[in-house]
């Protein structure tokens, strides 16, 4: 099995939804995944995920904004 951290060398280093799909179903189907810990194998799950999709789809103010995003309180900027 090839890692999953391997990366295409594209410009953009993004992959596709297939390329996507077939990392997922590779790892569903690793003996060595499924008994790895439940942290250990969120970590694997998000190393499948390009950097450019977590930059585009996850807010920079979670940290600061949890509860707004988890639960809809007002965000720590609009309380001021």
């Amino acid at each position: 099995m090839t890692s999953l951290n391997d990366r295409s060398t594209s410009d953009s280093n993004e992959l596709s939804m297939e390329e996507l799909n077939a990392k997922w179903d590779a790892l569903e189907n690793d003996p060595e995944f499924q008994k790895k810990p439940f942290w250990e194998r969120i970590a694997a799950i998000g190393n499948v995920v390009p950097q450019s999709e977590w930059r585009k789809h996850l807010p920079t103010d979670f940290a600061r904004n949890a509860e707004h995003y988890m639960y809809g309180a007002p965000r720590e900027d609009e309380e001021e």
